[in-house]
């Protein structure tokens, strides 16, 4: 296994390699990310961008808990909105599995400056004959103007206020996308089979979609279509180039285009439980609850359709699609076999603690406990594996931590006994922390962690020839913390470069 570090100083490169033959196989293990915090019920796990040492966690009966200095981890409340919350069981530690409750957070772009985050929750509207029933909540807030850890809940400002029937299928998944528009998963109203007839409809309510919407009103983007569901006209735009913006027709059928869900990006969605966007590419990645058989994965595009109710994941549900659908086929899918029952999207890795993890999208099973790895190309799946099984997990939402990237995710356990996991692999990884010239010495400086053997840096011109060829510069014995230092002078005549592999013995 190589790994590549992205340092050039002058003409040095430097490149990792572990002894291929120690690590043919590379192990992972959850372990508990803050064993001194427990949460109740978490849904989401988030940071606001750009920062180090703040991570949030959402708790499904309506608080926002905020852990500050993730070395040293404590627990706070950033804001508790659970008066507004409506969930079906009020019993925090019993409440493990329905749908209902704070389901989605994501922090504006410019959080830093304008403090404005989104949630998306199941409350009460009191405006209008259903305002008693169970409504489907997209709001604003922000934090207050004096401590960056509290939020303002007088700040609400909702956007949508959608009445449901049904107290599943909720989605109500939240990110930002890199072209900074917020996009939201929206499930379809629940019960089962689509029986509210919400899943392939452009011109109804806002269920069964992903959206995309301009929370900054950006010039050239447009109002949305009026709706009972939206308290104003005015407090979202929708970006001009979403696909169904001005359509007339929706799986070859008529729409009348005044009437369309404007709004939506995707469709098709049953239960869009979490989805995540690969900060690498953008490509954004959604783990698609199933009905009585399949659970499925998709790469979502701009306008697609992901086929629920005709289809469920790659196999017919419904026979009476039209003649104009066409749906994206998922990437990968598998059956209600081995205790498997709901697909838990996740996130692509891209962090320097687990680097054979790096470009692999994790997902989980809520009820089997499995962790998979799967990554692709162009035009196949190159690996789709169990990383390991959390016997009884209960695996919720994934999210990242952000001072070092390790991927985390929240193990229901108990209800209010939940945990935040962190995934580590098992395997001693070295790593460079440190390069830097000093005359005409090169000093490189690195860790592996506590280990007992020794590490060996070799050189090369030729990065192509095999590791045998290459010159031993040292051989040396880690410290006992698993630190070492090596110095290793070079040739200001040298040009055409020198190459560094460090390997473990």
């Amino acid at each position: 296994m190589r790994r590549a570090c992205a340092i050039f100083f002058m003409v040095a490169v430097l490149v990792v390699s572990v002894n291929a033959r120690a690590q043919q196989q590379w192990g992972y293990v959850p372990t508990n990310a803050f064993p001194s915090l427990v949460f109740s019920n978490p849904t989401c796990i988030a940071s606001p961008p750009g920062e180090t040492n703040r991570l949030f966690v959402l708790e499904k009966h309506g608080r926002i808990i905020v852990i500050t200095n993730l070395a040293a981890p404590r627990r706070t409340i950033f804001m508790d909105i659970s008066s507004r919350v409506s969930v079906l069981n009020k019993s925090e530690s019993g409440d493990l599995l329905n749908e209902e409750g704070l389901l989605g957070l994501a922090f504006h772009p410019g959080y830093a400056t304008n403090r404005i985050f989104y949630v998306f929750y199941t409350g009460q509207d009191t405006n209008g004959s259903s305002g008693l029933q169970l409504h489907d909540i997209l709001s604003s807030f922000q934090t207050t103007s004096t401590n960056a850890s509290v939020a303002d809940t007088n700040s609400e400002i909702r956007f949508i206020s959608q009445y449901d029937h049904a107290e599943n299928h909720n989605a109500g998944d939240l990110h930002f996308g890199p072209d900074g528009y917020l996009y939201v998963s929206l499930g379809d109203e629940g019960g089962g089979g689509d029986v509210y007839g919400n899943s392939q409809h452009i011109d109804k309510n806002f269920f069964s979609a992903i959206m995309r919407l301009d929370v900054d009103k950006r010039p050239g983007n447009l109002l949305p279509n009026p709706h009972v569901s939206l308290p104003s006209l005015t407090n979202y735009l929708v970006p001009a180039d979403n696909p169904w913006v001005g359509a007339t027709k929706f799986n070859g059928l008529t729409v009348n285009s005044n009437n369309v869900r404007t709004e939506f990006w995707a469709v098709g969605m049953r239960n869009p439980w979490r989805f995540s966007f690969d900060p690498a590419d953008g490509q954004l990645y959604l783990g698609h609850v199933g009905q009585d058989s399949i659970e499925w994965v998709d790469i979502v595009t701009n306008g697609a359709n992901c086929g629920w109710n005709y289809y469920e994941g790659d196999h017919p549900y419904n026979p009476n699609s039209p003649a104009g659908f066409i749906y994206k086929h998922p990437l990968v899918e598998y059956s209600h076999t081995a205790g498997r029952e709901a697909v838990i999207g996740g996130i692509v890795v891209h962090g320097a603690h687990v680097p054979a993890l790096n470009g692999a999208y994790l997902y989980a099973d809520l009820m089997s406990g499995e962790v998979w790895a799967l990554r692709h190309g162009p035009t196949n799946v190159t690996q789709n594996s169990v990383l390991f099984t959390d016997p009884k997990a209960h695996s919720s939402c994934f999210g990242i931590d952000p001072s070092n990237g390790d991927p985390l995710y929240a193990a229901l356990r108990g209800g209010t006994n939940s945990i935040i996991r962190r995934i580590v692999a098992t395997n001693a990884v070295p790593v460079f922390t440190a390069v830097k010239l000093s005359g005409t010495n090169l000093i490189i400086s690195g860790s592996n962690g506590p280990h007992t053997g020794k590490y060996r840096v070799l050189t090369t011109t030729n990065p192509a020839s095999p590791a045998a060829n290459w010159t031993r510069a040292a051989t040396n014995p880690f410290g006992s913390s698993g630190n070492f230092n090596f110095t290793n002078p070079l040739n200001a005549t040298r040009t055409n470069g020198l190459f560094y592999m460090l390997q473990l013995q």
